[in-house]
């Protein structure tokens, strides 16, 4: 595939630019395109255990492709009336941006009548992590030989930080595996994207020698989600992982022969294990005290729901809020009173924002959502390869994993987490050509 950021020029004679201008035009797209993959794989590496580094990258990203979609429109303005055919570049629309501008206007207008307006304005800026999806998406059009280069960068610097997670816990500065995170739950829902993106690897992966490398480096990731005790994530990767594995329910033996080493460690931990073991069981045991938590916590978001039904009260600290609508009560454990009435969201993504941006919120985060999973199906329409399709498959894996373990946990106003949702999905997005292959051609995937 040729480079879709080329020039091609063909001019009059004695048309042409002095040598010594040449020479600096291409010195600067040189430096240019050096800086752009800089931020771009820099992005790749911090966003598994660093949030300062990751958000830094990707403002110096997204400021490389505005910049050099900038000099191609200069580039094509100076052409006009000349013999100058430029290629215009990829395209700077995903097919999400309807949904989005329904996002953020339901947001600006919950923060505008929120009691603590320069709060909740202050809490959008992590809307702005969506110019991850873009940034990456767009870049990837542009460079496609950074595809797999990109791909197993994300994947290795994830597997890095899981054995710094464990080595943390094996020598005991840690009760639970939280990489570099603040917190553990941080950790299991980034787990559960890179996991999905390297489990497809080890399944699917165009050549032996990189389904091995992704068998390999696997194995500690499932370490550090199993020792996270993120009960969420345990969830949201079986969500994933099954989502994977349905390309292989017909070719069970070779489902058996690359995953059975992963599969047995699985067990050795789940059977051995008594803090896993335990773990497990909580999922299905609404005594649980985090359980209970939920529940009671869930409650009292219907009642401000029915309160401000249509946008919220604002993305904010809800801990004032809660207190307002419930005071605690004899029958309820000190334990879990303290946690329902101190912590500031509702432990769901989906919970969360009908309470802070309402019904109108809710259902422009659902058309959001809906709408990067079908652009993901039409991207790998749109790919040209099987390795290409491959990979938004994973994609979408690990959207599903997102979405799946935000139903137990506040995922959406994780800025580490939804920093990683952005780049995988534009990781996903950026594998499809500019311009769609014929509508004969689609992926089994894809349906």
């Amino acid at each position: 595939m040729a480079n879709s950021s080329s020039v091609t020029i063909t001019a009059k004679i004695g048309d042409s630019q002095p040598i010594e201008q040449q020479h600096r035009d291409w010195f600067a797209q040189t430096g240019l395109r050096h800086l752009h993959a800089f931020a771009l794989f820099a992005l790749a590496a911090f966003v598994s255990f660093s949030i300062a580094g990751a958000h830094v990258s990707l403002g110096l990203l997204t400021l490389c492709v505005i910049v050099q979609s900038v000099k191609r429109r200069g580039r094509r303005a100076e052409g006009r009336g000349q013999v100058v055919e430029i290629s215009p570049g990829p395209s700077i629309l995903l097919g999400i941006e309807w949904p989005i501008a329904a996002f953020v206007l339901v947001a600006l207008v919950s923060t505008t009548l929120s009691e603590t307006p320069l709060t909740s304005f202050r809490n959008l800026r992590h809307l702005l992590t969506v110019l991850g999806a873009y940034a990456v998406a767009l870049s990837l059009r542009q460079y496609p030989e950074w595809r797999r280069l990109l791909l197993w960068t994300f994947i290795s610097v994830a597997t890095v930080a899981a054995l710094y997670g464990l080595g943390k816990f094996a020598l005991g500065f840690s009760r639970k595996v939280q990489g570099t995170q603040g917190t553990t739950m941080t950790w299991g829902a980034l787990s559960v994207m890179f996991m999905a993106m390297t489990l497809q690897m080890a399944l699917a992966a165009s050549t032996r020698r990189e389904r091995w490398l992704a068998r390999a480096q696997i194995i500690p990731q499932i370490f550090s989600l199993l020792f996270s005790l993120v009960r969420g994530a345990y969830i949201g990767f079986f969500a994933s992982a099954v989502y994977l594995l349905r390309q292989y329910w017909s070719k069970r033996r070779i489902l058996l022969q690359r995953l059975l080493p992963a599969f047995l460690i699985l067990l050795f931990v789940s059977v051995f294990s008594p803090t896993v073991r335990q773990r497990v069981a909580a999922i299905f045991d609404l005594n649980t005290p985090s359980t209970q938590v939920r529940l009671i916590q869930w409650t009292y978001a219907l009642k401000i729901v029915a309160d401000y039904p249509i946008v919220g009260v604002g993305w904010r600290d809800l801990q004032p809020v809660v207190r307002r609508y419930a005071t605690p009560a004899p029958n309820i454990p000190e334990y879990i009173s303290k946690d329902v009435f101190s912590i500031g969201h509702f432990h769901s993504t989906y919970v969360t924002i009908l309470v802070c941006f309402g019904v109108a919120g809710f259902l422009a985060f659902a058309w959001l959502m809906i709408s990067v999973w079908r652009t993901l199906g039409m991207a790998m329409r749109h790919a040209n390869d099987e390795s290409r399709r491959s990979i938004i498959f994973a994609s979408r894996a690990a959207l599903i994993g997102f979405l799946v373990a935000g139903i137990f946990d506040w995922t959406f106003g994780d800025a580490e987490v939804v920093t990683m949702l952005w780049f995988v999905v534009g990781m996903g997005l950026g594998q499809a050509d500019s311009a769609p292959s014929s509508p004969g051609v689609s992926s089994p995937h894809a349906r």
